[in-house]
């Protein structure tokens, strides 16, 4: 439960950048963060924006941990290059975004990281927002294993028939599909 921390409780994380291995073999540097209690805990995905991976993911990234949560918050623009949110955001822009296989081949990467820890619990869920939101359906409707998905406000989950294209797919199809 929110804001019911005691005061007498002991309460320690551990938050570090980490790299994994995702789609096509391809190095995913990450955002993890974990209690440092005895667990096990159940872990999350966190999936960032279109703006970028940047401080406002690191910072929900420790919450969800200080409440006993697992997290890897995968930096899905890895690929682009990195500098500043701001300035790979550009890029990623300039290319048509990113694919949506290549989400789903991270996230996948990143649940089956969580899942071989010693102090996860073996429950993973996938949550986000906006562009974030979209890709944590895409994820859960195409990868099996998430016990729970979250899409707070999800951008582009519905559109038009003129903004249909073959990328991005729209997640609601494919829910349909199942």
């Amino acid at each position: 439960m929110w804001n019911q921390l005691k005061t007498d409780e002991y309460e320690g994380i551990l938050a570090e950048t980490m790299s994994f291995v995702g789609y096509n073999n391809a190095m995913v540097n990450s955002y993890f963060t974990r209690p440092l209690g005895p667990g096990p805990y159940p872990g999350i995905i966190l999936i960032h924006h279109m703006p970028g991976w940047d401080e406002l993911y690191r910072e929900i990234a420790r919450r969800f941990t200080q409440h006993g949560y697992i997290v890897i918050c995968p930096n899905l623009y890895s690929r682009f290059g990195h500098g500043t949110p701001e300035e790979v955001a550009v890029k990623v822009r300039e290319q048509g975004g990113v694919a949506d296989d290549v989400v789903v081949g991270d996230c996948d990467a990143a649940m089956k990281l969580l899942k071989s820890l010693p102090n996860c619990n073996g429950k993973v869920g996938v949550i986000r927002g906006c562009s974030g939101g979209r890709h944590a359906i895409l994820v859960a409707c195409r990868v099996k294993g998430f016990d729970a998905v979250v899409d707070c406000w999800g951008g582009r989950v519905i559109m038009s028939k003129e903004e249909l294209t073959t990328r991005p797919r729209l997640p609601l199809l494919i829910i349909l599909r199942v």
